[in-house]
């Protein structure tokens, strides 16, 4: 037996193989029974309820009749003409309720995004940040986003992003981008339906998972939350644990590869995955897996973002003074840590992705355990973002804890069984969704109104927008900055004026040299207090209104 082999998965036939494929017909020679498996031709006669046409010799007659034929040079031969075999044709509908779902997903979630960004519902961060990024890239511009003052690779090296420039340079707005974000999370349905369907011998147990995946409130929330890489990593993982378990060696190296462009912490997921191939398919290629993803993640965290910006900016999300200092206090003082892990919604956020899928993938935890490293380290951080559904962090757990359900239900041998587990989990997704999803029947459902700006004030804005040149340097309201961000330097208010969540953000409130580039400002005319009303009125010298629309104002800079 060969390493490659070693403990593999069992792995079944396609659950439609005709039944024509193992049928036999019998011919009688000389008084001997032949089998002879039907050919194509005969399959598909049979399909459609005719009777193939003999070879010469031959003849059709009744129904499991022996019919006398004349042979050439041979006298009467009989052939047995098998009875017809009524298989029913592969019903072309099978497929179609998981496509209207998937469909149905993409279609909600595209519609949700248009409104909300049409309706200027979505904040800089982190929406205009990947825009901007995406169209300085495209057009070949160095990479730093001057609204949040850092370069985009330096923040994280999500290089993927290089291969979606020219997709983006096709379609220069920021609505690409976010088709493309939901029809890759909605589209992950379909590989999941695919495995699901193989593993369980079930269409009707594929679709049902299909719609648990698309129905998990993690995933709908990570959808709207603006747009992120780690929505590419959904459907990344997916296929490249698709190609481990039907091992397809040159697919699972390219999603590897593609995987650790995400994101400098995809290791977390790579590593627990190399570890599965390693005991389970081969154990140099999963060496090779665990051994890259470390030496990536290594040169992605100490030496590429380091040399960009000077630190890693995102190193101090581990508490105690990061993963050392966490052990240590675990093992001194675990009462600490523990209080800590049981504070700020942790445990519940833990219950949440679980019953999200039924906790279906505990009866064999194999393959969701490969989420065991990103889960602990969203549940561990001191970022209250990465321990509550409604963030992106949770995307890429999604599809994982998804896979191990769809392989613990596989295993189960008892049909009925796997039945009642495969409605169960539905149940609970539905129920999820429900209660923390946001589809029209969800009890919190989202609704972009509710974070728009009012129809006259949108009017406004978008007329103002055609007012600024296309490379004046802009400081902006927060609304209006993900529509003028096609430009080399833009600002959310009162950056540079007075740096907020800016570089490193050890510059908060001060004037930043770049302040006197600024040529436009894009404001409401009358300003709140929260607003920073104090710090336009110590620069409102230098600049004059030249536009204002239901209460928006378009300054230019006098000198």
């Amino acid at each position: 037996m060969t390493t490659g082999s070693r403990n593999r998965l069992p792995t079944a036939p396609p659950s439609d193989r005709p039944l024509l494929r193992v049928a036999q017909k019998f011919k009688a020679w000389d008084g001997a029974a032949i089998l002879t498996p039907y050919s194509k031709a005969e399959e598909m006669d049979v399909r459609s309820g005719t009777q193939a046409q003999k070879a010469p010799g031959t003849a059709a007659g009744a129904e499991g009749s022996a019919v006398p034929v004349e042979a050439a040079g041979s006298g009467p031969e009989t052939v047995f003409t098998p009875p017809a075999v009524r298989v029913s044709a592969p019903s072309r509908w099978r497929h179609l309720p998981v496509a209207v779902l998937v469909s149905a997903y993409v279609f909600w979630f595209c519609l949700l995004s248009f409104k909300m960004y049409n309706g200027y519902g979505y904040t800089p961060f982190d929406l205009a940040i990947f825009d901007q990024g995406l169209w300085l890239l495209s057009h070949f511009h160095a990479p730093f986003v001057t609204i949040m003052g850092r370069n985009l690779f330096g923040d994280h090296t999500s290089f993927i992003l290089l291969l979606i420039a020219p997709f983006y340079r096709l379609v220069p707005e920021p609505q690409g981008i976010l088709v493309l974000q939901g029809c890759v999370l909605g589209g992950t349905a379909i590989p999941l339906y695919a495995l699901a369907r193989k593993l369980t011998h079930s269409t009707t147990i594929a679709t049902l998972l299909a719609a648990s995946y698309l129905l998990n409130p993690a995933l709908q929330n990570g959808n709207m939350e603006q747009f992120h890489p780690e929505a590419l990593q959904v459907l990344i993982v997916t296929l490249a644990i698709y190609a481990a378990l039907e091992w397809k060696p040159v697919l699972l190296g390219t999603m590897v590869v593609l995987a650790l462009l995400v994101k400098e912490d995809a290791a977390l997921l790579v590593v627990p995955l190399g570890l599965w191939v390693l005991w389970r398919r081969n154990r140099f290629f999963g060496l090779s897996i665990v051994a890259g993803a470390i030496s990536w993640a290594g040169i992605a965290n100490e030496v590429i973002i380091p040399a960009i910006l000077g630190v890693n900016y995102y190193a101090n999300r581990i508490p105690f003074g990061g993963w050392h200092g966490f052990f240590d206090t675990l093992v001194r003082t675990p009462g600490q840590v523990w209080s800590y892990l049981g504070s700020e919604g942790r445990p519940f956020y833990f219950w949440q992705m679980g019953f999200s899928l039924g906790w279906g993938f505990v009866i064999s935890p194999e393959l969701a355990a490969i989420s065991l490293l990103v889960l602990a380290e969203n549940i561990v951080s001191n970022d209250p973002y990465m321990h509550q559904i409604i963030y992106h962090y949770s995307m890429p757990l999604v599809p994982v804890l998804a896979i191990g359900t769809i392989t613990a239900i596989a295993a189960q041998k008892n049909r009925i069984r796997r039945n009642i587990l495969a409605v169960l989990v539905a149940a609970c997704a539905l129920w999820s969704c429900v209660l923390w999803g946001l589809m029209p029947f969800s009890r919190d459902s989202f609704y972009p109104t509710d974070w728009n700006l009012p129809s006259s004030t949108i009017s406004a804005a978008t007329y103002l927008n055609t007012r600024l040149p296309p490379n004046a340097v802009v400081s902006a309201w927060y609304p209006f900055v993900s529509h003028i961000d096609h430009r080399t330097e833009v600002y959310v208010w009162p950056t540079p004026f007075s740096a907020i969540n800016w570089g490193l953000g050890t510059n908060n409130g001060a004037r930043l040299p770049l302040a006197g580039q600024v040529q436009y400002l894009m404001l409401p005319v009358v300003l709140a207090p929260d607003n920073y009303a104090g710090i336009f009125a110590s620069i409102s010298k230098r600049y004059e209104l030249v536009a204002s629309l239901e209460g928006i104002g378009l300054y230019k800079r006098t000198g």
